[in-house]
Parts: structure tokens; sequence; C-alpha cells
């Protein structure tokens, strides 16, 4: 009886400057960073095409682009580029997050 063997299929994917892998495994699909594995066995039975919007949305929410801002310094805001951002006056670091792919120019 033949049985059927599952190629294991490998992509890259780069977010914000980072590489990441994406593999087809027997349960599903696989994201790996060069520094570790974001998750295994994610989206089964999901279409290449679906799997990439799928690992897509996992990446930015492990890894948002956004910049750590640490008050309660306030009184020298931080520049990037044309964006000013002014600390909050707390103790605890914050992270502002912005709605784009990459904070590389």
């Amino acid at each position: 009886m033949p049985t059927a063997t599952l190629e294991r299929q490998q992509q890259t994917m780069v977010y914000n400057g980072l590489s990441f892998t994406l593999t087809r495994t027997e349960r599903g699909w696989d994201i790996d960073h060069p520094r570790g594995t974001v998750g295994t066995g994610l989206f089964p039975g999901a279409t290449e095409a679906e799997a990439r919007i799928k690992a897509r949305a996992v990446i930015r929410g492990a890894f948002p682009v956004g910049v750590k801002v640490v008050g309660p310094d306030i009184s020298r805001p931080l520049r990037f580029g044309d964006l000013r951002i002014v600390p909050p006056a707390v103790s605890r670091p914050n992270f502002v997050h912005w709605d784009k792919e990459a904070v590389l120019p």
C-alpha cells in the first residue's frame, strides 16, 4: 500500500529586519527564528498561502514594532526622524506601538 509522504516546504519571511523560517511539518507549520522557535505545529491543514498570512500575524504579535520608553524623564523627548515622543512620567517602562512593518529606513 503506498504511503503519502510530506515534502518539507520551507520559506523565509522577513519582518522588521528579522528573518523567520516557515516550515511545513506533519503536525502543521513551524515558525523559527535564528535565536529560537516561535511556534511549532501551528495551523494544521492550512495551505501555504494561509499559513504565510497566519504566521505573519503571529510574528507581528510576538515581535511588535515600536519603541520602549522609560520614564520619568519627561524633560528630554525622544526623536525618531520627525516623530517626537515625550516619555510618560511613570516609573515603569512603556512600549509605544505604531502601525508600521519596520523601524528600518
